[in-house]
């Protein structure tokens, strides 16, 4: 679960809407999707999927592949094939209530930071890979993908911290018994208690994946503490009625075992700290429970407003952020997963590197080969877990992948490989930032400029008065870091939603009004869940206005910064304002008679309001809020209701109102909800208490399905490395690193980072550096007499890291080497593993120095008895001296040639 739709979401989002199919030849290519109707299906085991796959009776799994055994066997079969994404992760979430909660008054120990801390080095996270996930996983403990970007820049921070957090039982053990002591609590015949009381921890265990497991392994460390258990095994449906929108303060859980999904490579993930650590994550009870050290949150809020001067200024905030956040951890993050997606054969859909199916280029692109039209069945975990509406309604993940497919992402969808954006109603951008802001743009639809100075005109739309209903514009003198201009193209009047409505400006602007609405107690929609993001999102806004109808041009102007010009745009439109997330993916009609019912205190739009004046969270597509819904239609007919009507009047087309309360209710009768969007698929049935629903194909899309061509596979760089089999302390050394793609050379223009790290056998961080470019695909790691004279003997890795601008994920490469003792030692046993290929050459030498003296002997001999005179014998002893200086010289070259050797080995 990822805030802003740009990168994390939990096992939890929104969903669906529609209008009937035309039939399509198979000679032509269709406007939507190439197949006429997806049945998504839910609640199998894999072994029952695995064989309703292989029969063909089911097309693809949108969940990841859990069971290994099985996976062998998908391997070799010739029905089935899988692609691997590397956004999954699991973590802990802790209930921060305490230290008892209220309603129960019983005691909660995870309200004390410091034991939250410490289980960062109670759990084994190398278990959990090995023994729990079966090898399809990466141990983590930050809140960063480390198949991501960011993870690669912070490096260095991440060995420190995950040197610090080791696992290391007694040490946690020592810190957990001093703070439960410190807090009140007494070990009591080997139990914790607390005023009397066995502490039992409420553990909210996932049924579903290796979740299971995880919350086994760590009730049982928690019982090996002292504490007792209540293992509370619960599917995704019994569960986040507890943790996700239930008050904390019910003291219901105390641990959940969480699991996230980035559904895009996330090419910044400065806003990951704000969204898993502080209330300006989500719009729930949780978020609003967290109460965080001072100088966290605001470093925190920092990057999540994109507030700094430089890259340099946005690191170390990152840096700072990540070892606050893990002396906070209200999270504990424990695994990367590597997760398998299967699929049959013969289906063409486009894959996500991060999130699977998670990017809704999945249903842009899904297909049979070669085949146009026809049925596909789709097999998911849990779907219609919780309610649809669309302001503050499901947030999991398998309703996302649904959601995709029915609602239009508008201004762009993402790159599965590189994570940067992709036009699709979006047709170019324009932008101007200041001078000195770190920004550079490579694709052809953004055209970037810098300017001395960005001016926000004084009639641009800056905040929104409730009271009398009408814009508040830009104060004078205003300026803004980045100017963004977004042409959309000829949307107004043409883009048709599924109800067969035609969208007009209104459909723009009511969404823009209703964050300012929600964030104002003023206001009868007021909803305090959505301050923290909403503050945070103001704190770089500076301003929108309309600039053109047809086409439609809309000018943001934003302090938001970031080091690609395609983010900021990005995260600008997905912002306060008329964006990517509040586009008008739901027509007003449909919008209006929620609004109607929350102003009436009957329906609230977010989970948060809806328990807190207890009433039922707005559901668009089952259970009892549609019979209220109903009500409000029929309402809103009679009375032409409008939402926020002095001012959105203005945005409306002759006769719309009465056209479009009339096309939703005859799509309420058609269809029997109220979910309309204008996706290349609508919500055709859907059954939210059985869990399943059919989307048909809408072929009153703009866009042809041809649009997105199937893409290539993802061009990660594959490295290779050949380090000296022994390196020297004191002694320089040079490691060979080469680059290559299909055995290819990596062109050297396409690496982004060559990052190198020696870490010793503990963990700890000796060296870093980058690598040097040599030829095409071929680089070198220099390690000076500096950096090896920090070793000792011993074992040592070497990490590359190498990041390419084709695609986002990291090749990261570990190579183990030896550090001899010293120099002596090495020549040693240097010698000894060489002596045979040199003795040779040492006893020839030996040989010839024997002869030699033998005959200078035999020549002095020879020269007494001459009796030569005195300059003459002079000559011949001096000759004699000479002989043996020559052979001297031999052995001397014989053992250089040695070591030289022996250096390269």
């Amino acid at each position: 679960m990822k805030k802003h739709g740009l990168a994390v979401m939990l096992l939890t989002i929104c969903m669906l809407a529609s209008v009937v199919p035309s039939f399509v030849s198979a000679e032509e290519v269709p406007y939507g999707p190439w197949v006429d109707e997806i049945r998504f299906e839910s609640g199998f085991e894999e072994a029952i999927l695995f064989d309703k796959m292989s029969k063909g009776e089911m097309h693809l799994y949108i969940k990841d592949w859990t069971d290994v055994d099985l996976l062998e066997q998908i391997k070799i079969s010739p029905e089935l094939e899988y692609a691997t994404s590397f956004g999954l992760f699991y973590e802990l979430t802790f209930n921060p209530v305490g230290p008892t909660f209220p309603k129960t008054g019983k005691f909660n120990p995870f309200v004390n930071k410091k034991i939250r801390e410490a289980m960062n080095m109670l759990v084994d996270r190398d278990y959990i890979v090995d023994e729990l996930m079966k090898g399809l996983a990466k141990p983590k403990l930050l809140p960063i993908v480390s198949a991501f970007p960011d993870y690669g820049r912070l490096a260095e921070t991440a060995v420190f911290l995950e040197n610090k957090y080791k696992y290391d039982p007694d040490k946690a053990t020592e810190i957990i018994i001093e703070e439960l002591e410190g807090m009140g609590a007494e070990l009591v015949d080997e139990k914790w208690t607390y005023d009397g009381e066995v502490v039992t921890i409420k553990m909210l265990i996932r049924t579903e994946d290796q979740r299971k497991e995880i919350g086994d392994y760590v009730s049982d460390l928690l019982e090996g503490l002292g504490f007792e258990t209540d293992r509370m095994y619960r599917t995704s449906a019994e569960a986040s009625p507890l943790w996700l929108y239930g008050d904390p303060a019910d003291g219901e859980y105390h641990i959940y075992t969480g699991g996230w999904i980035s559904t895009v490579i996330s090419r910044d993930d400065a806003d990951n700290f704000a969204y898993y650590y502080t209330n300006m994550g989500l719009p729930f009870p949780l978020y609003m429970a967290y109460e965080n050290d001072p100088k966290f949150y605001e470093t925190a809020r920092r990057l999540d407003a994109g507030e700094y001067a430089t890259w340099e200024e946005r690191m170390d905030l990152m840096k700072t952020c990540a070892v606050l956040a893990l002396e906070e951890s209200e999270r504990v993050f424990l695994v990367d997963q590597l997760a398998p997606f299967v699929r049959r054969q013969d289906i063409e859909v486009a894959f996500d590197l991060s999130g699977g199916y998670s990017n809704p280029l999945w249903a842009l692109t899904i297909r049979k080969k070669d085949e146009v039209g026809g049925i596909l069945t789709a097999g998911s975990a849990e779907i219609l877990v919780q309610p649809w509406n669309p302001e503050a309604g499901t947030n999991w993940l398998y309703d996302s992948i649904v959601l995709g497919a029915v609602r239009e992402i508008a201004c762009h969808v993402f790159n599965p490989y590189t994570g940067l954006p992709m036009p699709l109603r979006m047709q170019s951008v324009t932008m101007e930032v200041e001078k000195g802001v770190p920004a550079s743009a490579s694709s052809d639809w953004l055209s970037l400029s810098y300017v001395d100075k960005v001016a926000v005109p004084e009639d641009a739309w800056y905040d929104w008065d409730v009271n009398n209903k009408e814009v508040i514009t830009v104060p004078p003198g205003t300026t803004a870091k980045c100017k963004v201009v977004v042409n959309f193209g000829d949307c107004i009047g043409n883009v048709k939603y599924h109800d067969g409505s035609v969208m007009s400006l209104a459909d723009w602007i009511v969404p823009w009004i209703i964050d300012f609405e929600q964030a104002d107690p003023d206001s009868p929609i007021y909803d305090e869940s959505s301050l923290p993001e909403f503050e945070s999102e103001m704190a770089s806004y500076k301003g929108m206005r309309i600039v053109s109808e047809h086409p439609l041009v809309i000018e943001y102007y934003t302090d938001y910064i970031t080091r690609e010009a395609e983010y900021i745009y990005a995260v600008v439109v997905d912002r306060i304002g008329i964006n990517n997330e509040k586009y008008p993916q739901y027509p007003w009609q449909a919008m209006a008679i929620g609004i109607m019912a929350e102003e009436k205190g009957l329906l609230a739009f977010s989970a948060d309001k809806s328990e807190e004046l207890d009433i039922e969270w707005m559901n668009y597509i089952g259970g009892p809020s549609k019979a209220i819904l109903e009500d409000m239609l029929e309402e809103a007919i009679e009375t032409g209701y409008v939402p926020f009507e002095d001012f959105v009047a203005d945005y409306l087309t002759i006769g719309e109102v009465t056209t479009r309360y009339q096309n939703l209710k005859n799509w309420y009768e058609d269809k029997g909800h109220f979910w309309v969007g204008s996706g290349p698929f609508y919500l055709d049935q859907v059954d939210f208490v059985g869990h399943s629903a059919v989307i048909k194909a809408f072929r009153d899309y703009t866009f042809k399905a041809d649009r997105f061509a199937r893409l290539a596979e993802p061009p990660i760089p594959v490295s290779s490395v050949a380090v000296p089999e022994k390196i020297i302390p004191g002694l320089g050394a040079v490691i060979n690193y080469d680059l290559v793609y299909k055995g290819e050379p990596y062109p050297n223009d396409k690496i982004e980072l060559t990052k190198y790290m020696v870490l010793d056998s503990a963990g700890n961080l000796i060296t870093v550096g980058e690598a040097e470019p040599v030829e095409e695909g071929e680089w070198l790691i220099g390690l000076d007499s500096t950096a090896t004279a920090k070793m000792t003997a011993g074992a040592y890795r070497l990490v590359t890291i190498a990041l390419s601008t084709d695609v986002a994920m990291p090749g990261v490469l570990e190579t183990p080497f030896l550090v001899m003792p010293d120099l002596v030692s090495y020549f040693e046993a240097a010698l000894t593993e060489q002596g045979a290929e040199f003795s040779s050459e040492i006893q020839g030498v030996q040989s010839a120095l024997t002869d030699t003296k033998q005959t200078v002997a035999e020549l002095q001999d020879t020269v007494e008895a001459l009796e030569l005179p005195t300059e003459v014998v002079d000559r011949i002893n001096s000759l004699q001296t000479t002989t043996y200086a020559a052979i001297g010289v031999a052995v001397i070259a014989i053992l250089i040639a040695a070591y030289a050797i022996l250096a390269k080995k």
